[in-house]
Formats: structure tokens, sequence, C-alpha cells
């Protein structure tokens, strides 16, 4: 058995160390389990499985809270009410953002509870500070946040070429924005994005899912695969598109640091932007030339900082 490797020795993860240099054979990305119809179903069921859960804690709460608004209205209007004054009046009152947090706080608890019995075991305090060695380097942190910070300029980009394609579509999707309130500084909503979601979605996609796909498919594979089902997971076409696109930097990442807190750092730190950027005079935000460079800075510094040396550990390899 290898000496870096936990004696649980059950996949993907943090509970899995494999020597820098194997990682990079190029060898490995052509190989793969013998079921990856098996690990495709079951990531699926895995990504439908944490929906339901959000949906089940969600549509109780909005049922409460319609509810006491309707019985109030009814109180206070003796009954003369109108069907569209009633619908306007519940819509109104429904506090979506107390309970997308509150849905988020049981997904990620379940999840962190899944994640660490079921693909964690014989994990320890030693196994956590190897990981958290890995990435949290000057060189692997900041390659890490640069690269985010790239990313997150690519995907402006993105919806910049959404909107030219299809106006109404980024039409729809500025209006779901709003109407959720994730535009908006506030303390919750920045708690909720910048560290309960990616916690909770990285334990799911990078720790569950793509851990059951690596196992049944060889990662390049697994790691394609995750990302299609990170865009499905936020259930709207324009976030499905930019989040399958930065599915695939977060599963390289956890990939090649072999744990979910490189991908957790990457994720924090793409949606920490938003409020970062919003705190900056406006003109700043809509630089077009800004869309251009940052991305090309950030890319070379990344490159020197991490990915001219992994490129060099490759090529020793045949």
């Amino acid at each position: 058995m290898n000496e870096n490797m936990n004696p649980a020795g059950n996949g993907y993860g943090p509970d899995q160390y494999t020597p820098q240099e194997e990682r990079y054979v190029p060898n490995q990305y052509k190989n793969g389990g013998k079921s990856p119809v098996k690990g495709i179903l079951l990531g699926f069921l895995i990504m439908l499985a944490f929906l339901g859960i959000q949906v089940v804690v969600m549509i109780p709460i909005m049922a409460g809270e319609m509810i006491s608004t309707a019985s109030d209205m009814v109180k206070n209007s003796g009954g003369d009410i109108s069907t569209e004054e009633m619908e306007k009046a519940l819509m109104g009152n429904v506090d979506a953002i107390g309970i997308s947090i509150i849905a988020t706080f049981v997904s990620m608890v379940v999840a962190i509870i899944w994640y660490r019995l079921v693909y964690c075991k014989g994990y320890k305090i030693s196994d956590l500070k190897k990981s958290l060695k890995k990435v949290f380097t000057l060189r692997s942190f900041f390659g890490i946040v640069l690269a985010a910070i790239s990313m997150y300029y690519l995907t402006n980009f993105l919806l910049v070429l959404i909107q030219a394609i299809s106006p109404e579509t980024m039409e729809e999707y500025n209006k779901l924005m709003e109407s959720t309130g994730l535009i908006t500084i506030d303390w919750k909503i920045i708690v909720m994005t910048v560290i309960m979601a990616p916690i909770n979605e990285e334990c799911i996609m990078r720790g569950m899912i793509f851990t059951t796909l690596k196992k049944n498919m060889a990662p390049i594979w697994a790691v394609l695969i995750s990302a299609l089902y990170f865009g499905i997971f936020h259930l709207n076409i324009v976030q499905g598109i930019y989040a399958a696109f930065l599915g695939l930097a977060m599963g390289y990442f956890a990939y090649k640091y072999e744990t979910i807190i490189a991908s957790m750092l990457f994720h924090a730190v793409f949606n920490g932007m938003n409020y970062i950027l919003m705190a900056l005079p406006e003109s700043f935000m809509e630089n077009t030339v800004l869309l251009f460079v940052i991305p090309v800075v950030t890319g070379v510094a990344w490159y020197f900082l991490e990915g001219k040396i992994k490129v060099r550990e490759n090529t020793n390899f045949s």
C-alpha cells in the first residue's frame, strides 16, 4: 500500500493521497472504472436528492408564510379582497432570502454528514492538516485565488455573449436575481453565498458526485459530467451555462489537490467577487477593457505560480 494513501482507500477526496508525480502520468486520464453508466446514474440521483431536500425544506415554510399572510388580510379586509390583490400580497410577503438561507443550511448540514460518513471513512485530523497544507501554501493559495478572479471576469464575458445572442434570456435572468435579492449587499446573503453555498455545493458536486463518477470512469470524464450536473443543479439556463463552465475549473482544482478544500476556496472567492465589486465605483464594474485585461493578467500570474510548474512535471513522464 502506498504510504501516502489513507488505509480507507475509498477513492477520490481527502481520504486518499497519491504521490504528486503519479497523479500526472498521462495514462491515468485514459483509465477508469468499468461502470460509467452506473456512475452517471448514481451522480444524477445524488443531485436529485439534494434538490429534493431543498424543496422539502422550502415548501412548508413558504406555505406557512402564505397562510399567515392570507389569514391576516382576510381579517383586516373583512373578507372583501380580490384574488389579484391576494396573489400580490402573498408573493410580496414571502421571505425568499430567509427561506433560501434555511434551505441552504439544511442541505449543507446533510451534505457534510453524508460526505463525511460515506466518502471519508477513516479521515483524521492529520489528513485534514495535509489537505490544508496542500491548498494554503503561498503559491497554491494565490494560484487558486487568481484563477477564481480570472474565471469571474471570463464568466462576465460569457454573460455578454448570452446577452448578445438572447437578450430575452438575460432579461429573465436579471429579473430572477433581483427578485431573490442576491445582487444586494447584505451580511446574510454574503454568508449564504460566500460560505454556506461553497461548502454545500462542493460537498455535493466535487465531493460525492465527482468521487462517484471517478470510481467508474476516467477523471477527465468525471470532471466534465460533474460540471454538467453543477449547471443543472442551478435550475435556470443562464446560471446553468456559467455554472457548468465553472464546474470544470473547480473539478480540476479538486482533482489536482486531491481535496474539495481547493474547490471550496475557488468557489468562495468567485462568489465573493460580486460583493467586492459592488463596493467599488460603478465605472470600475462597467469598464469593458477590464473585462479582457484582468483575466489575461491573472491568468498569466496563475501560470507562473502554478501552471508552469505542473506543465514541467508532466513532461517528465511518457
